[in-house]
This record gives structure tokens, sequence and C-alpha cells, in this order.
């Protein structure tokens, strides 16, 4: 099942703090066909996360789209949602499971390193995030991985790669074609005028890579 969700544009939400602009963007996006929301807000409290999270399960929903939650277990718990994404501090995957519910899709921040992406493919994730491929504005100082490096993780891996960081409609083709399941995005469409454009353009150039 998770295989097939994760694949295409991985959509995350920027660290907006105006709800009702995040839920029209949010909108926007979801129609013009993305596979997955993931929430992710760094800058809100935990009302404001409550607040946001509950609005964006009800779309997600409505456009039968995965909500996942990033990093936060007991949010994802008050809200049954569809996934959690964790980084290398958070909690780990087994305590996950047990705390919210076996089925639920868990996802593992590799970044760059190799060697975690072979201890997380031995694990009960369900697929595996590496990046950044490109620099980005979210994430400055977040470890740099190279195309051929998404390559060879793609080579190895059984379960579903995304790859994250700084990925436009620009460059996207180049990581397109080391075959991953998926590109997350925030900028790229959160600041686009056009997004169903741009989305549409990215689908196509995904289709032509895809495995």
């Amino acid at each position: 099942m998770t295989k097939h969700i994760i694949k295409g544009i991985y959509a995350i939400t920027p660290d907006w703090q105006d709800t009702q602009n995040l839920l029209l963007k949010t909108d926007e996006i979801l129609s013009a066909g993305v596979a997955v929301l993931q929430y992710r807000n760094k800058l809100a409290n935990n009302t404001l996360k409550l607040e946001q999270a509950k609005r964006l399960i009800n779309l997600c929903a409505h456009y039968h789209v995965p909500l996942i939650i990033n990093d936060d277990v007991e949010l994802c718990k008050i809200l049954n949602a569809d996934g959690i994404h964790l980084g290398k501090d958070d909690n780990n995957i087994e305590e996950v499971r047990y705390s919210i519910n076996n089925d639920i899709i868990v996802g593992i921040s590799c970044y760059n390193s190799m060697e975690r992406v072979k201890e997380m493919l031995n694990k009960d994730c369900d697929y595996i995030a590496v990046g950044a491929c490109f620099p980005t504005t979210t994430k400055p100082q977040a470890p740099h991985a190279s195309t051929d490096f998404v390559s060879m993780v793609v080579d190895v891996a059984e379960k579903p790669v995304v790859a994250i960081g700084g990925i436009t409609l620009h460059n996207c083709e180049s990581v397109a074609q080391t075959r991953v399941n998926a590109i997350a995005m925030i900028n790229t469409l959160y600041s686009s005028v056009d997004v169903d454009k741009v989305i549409n353009n990215i689908n196509t150039i995904l289709r032509k890579y895809e495995k």
C-alpha cells in the first residue's frame, strides 16, 4: 500500500502562521495532484499546530491524500493521522508504532548517510528520505546529498525513497532521473503563482522516469 502512496510529489507545508492562507494554498496544491502532504510548522506553538493540522486532515480526506505529521507523535496520535516523519533525534520506530498504531506510515530522514540508509532499511519504516539535494532556505545547514548519492540509495533500497531539499521545477529532472519514488517540495509549491501548471509539469517529468 505505502509503495503506491509514497510516489510522485510529496508536498510539505511551510512555517505559515496564517491558517487561512495555509488552507487556501494547500487546497490548490491538493487539487492539482500531489501524492502526500506532510504537516510541518517549526514556528507554530502547540495550539496553532493542533488547529492547523485538524483543518488539514479534513482537507486531505476530501482529496484522498494521506497526511503525515512531522516529528510530533502526540499530534499524530490525537488526529489519528495517516503517518509520521521522524528525524535522527526523534523517537524510535518501534516506540512510535506501539504508541500510535502498527499500521501508521513511518518515514525516516537519512540525510546523506549511506550507513543510516542501510540501518533504516532493516527497520520497520515505510520509506526513507534523503537530501538536501540542492541548497535550501528551509534548512540552510542541511547536509548535501548529490543526485549520484540518491541514485545509489535507490539502487539498494527495497522501500520507497523520497528526495528532498531545494528541488524546483527547473532542477527536478536531474533528481527524477535517479528513479526516486517521490520528490518533496515546500517553496516550489507554496510560493508558486500558478501551482496547477507547476505540479502538472513536475508530474509529467516524474512519469518519464518512474519505475
